[in-house]
């Protein structure tokens, strides 16, 4: 049976990184702003942006990066359109194994998000529209298809967090950005989404030192704060300095639906939490593999491809240059043996727990003695039961009453000072 446990729960089992696992898998993650994809207005038109056309140049893209999980902004409002993606982007060339998420709109906006997964890796437990102040920002929770489900074993979950933000540099723009962010901390926090969580997409900032950013990066709450894999903070607009790390524009001159200006602009951006900069719960950031497609660092208020630009195939660059005035970001995360991992920690204290007729459970700790705290969770995350305990003995027996316990999985953690909690599951008839 799969165990339905969130990567938050599911990194209290994981050995601290001195006993970081060997990878079994890489995971490569990508997200694009795909200029008005499929959604023609006064500017972006058939002929300037034509829909056919953008097919063959995302096909070129994908083809050439395959990633397991792909994220866009900037798809017209019409959920056929994520279908017309998968069909003619994602499942061609003998692919079969992509699938995308449920399309939402919320806000009735011209622009969406999408996600596309690599269905022979993960597989889509959940999701959310997390916030909705000016356009859906999106949450999925994937579980990683881990080839020992079949036989009992667990699996891993991973958090991704899709927004499009408030383009502008006025403090008006700045406002809107920091209540969309705001909104979406304010729910992960909430719902107690930890773990392993990547933030991703268009952020429309011009530096690190925007509040909203801040809010992001220096949030009070450490188990939702979110880490630059380049840790690259600063001023990214107009800067020299961040050259190779700009993601718009990739023409100079003038377009009618392309932004144009040259390269000059980090407004794309994948951010993680310190579990996968860590690794401590069975994803880890893979060093050096962070990169913008196409972006060889000589970009800088210059066009894609002036000069000549040798960082990609050319057929590729010349798809990157002709798809979006956006170039993809991308990063690679190994899945650890978590297994493995588990497995080292079973002559640590511990605890079962022991189902009794008549709503009641126990729980028997052993090798445990002192204070400690239990606490049960759902599946969501949400606390559902929390207690402080004096252990003055091992091994010890707790009976706990359930009445208003729902028919499920729950998770129940002991926590003792100077140790690694520990989690076991409770099921609930």
């Amino acid at each position: 049976m799969l165990r339905k446990i969130s990567f938050f729960w599911f990194i209290l089992l994981i050995v601290s990184r001195s006993g970081f696992a060997s990878p079994v898998d890489t995971v490569s993650v990508m997200v694009y702003n795909l200029l008005f994809y499929g959604h023609y207005t006064s500017f972006c038109t058939p002929v300037n942006n034509n829909v056919d056309d953008k097919d063959e140049y995302l096909k070129t893209i994908i083809d050439h990066t395959l990633p397991d999980i792909f994220a866009v902004n900037e798809m017209g409002p019409n959920a056929t359109l994520a279908q017309r993606i998968l069909n003619n982007v994602m499942n061609t060339g003998g692919r079969t194994h992509y699938a995308h998420a449920t399309y939402t709109n919320t806000t009735g906006s011209n622009l969406v998000n999408m996600l596309f997964y690599n269905s022979n890796k993960f597989q889509l437990y959940d999701e959310a529209v997390v916030a909705n102040v000016l356009r859906d920002i999106n949450l999925y929770t994937l579980y990683y298809n881990d080839p020992e489900l079949a036989h009992g074993a667990d699996t891993l979950f991973m958090h991704v967090l899709v927004a499009h933000l408030k383009a502008g540099s006025s403090a008006s723009d700045q406002q809107t950005r920091m209540q969309e962010i705001g909104a979406m901390m304010g729910y992960i926090e909430q719902k107690e989404i930890t773990g392993n969580v990547l933030f991703m997409g268009d952020f429309n900032m011009n530096s690190s030192f925007e509040q909203a950013y801040q809010l992001l990066t220096w949030h009070p709450n450490a188990e939702i704060r979110f880490y630059d894999p380049v840790d690259q903070p600063g001023v990214w607009w107009n800067n020299p300095d961040m050259a190779p790390w700009h993601t718009q524009s990739t023409r100079v001159g003038s377009h009618d639906c392309f932004v144009t200006g040259g390269m000059d602009d980090r407004y794309d951006q994948i951010i993680v939490t310190n579990n996968i900069m860590e690794g401590t719960g069975g994803l880890h950031y893979l060093a050096n593999s962070y990169t913008t497609i196409g972006q060889d660092g000589l970009r800088f208020n210059n066009s894609l491809i002036n000069p000549p630009n040798q960082s990609e195939p050319p057929d590729v660059i010349s798809a990157l240059f002709n798809m979006s005035d956006h170039l993809p970001v991308k990063l690679s995360l190994a899945v650890t043996d978590f297994a493995s991992s588990v497995a080292e920690t079973n002559n640590k204290p511990g605890f079962t727990v022991v189902n009794i007729p008549g709503k009641k459970f126990k729980i028997i700790l052993d090798a445990i003695t002192g204070p400690a705290i239990l606490e049960i969770f759902d599946t969501r995350g949400t606390t559902v039961d929390r207690r402080k305990l004096y252990v003055d003995s091992s091994p010890h027996k707790i009976p706990v009453n359930i009445p208003a316990f729902q028919p499920g999985i729950y998770l129940v953690r002991i926590s003792i000072d100077g140790m690694t909690p520990i989690v076991e599951r409770l099921i609930v008839l």
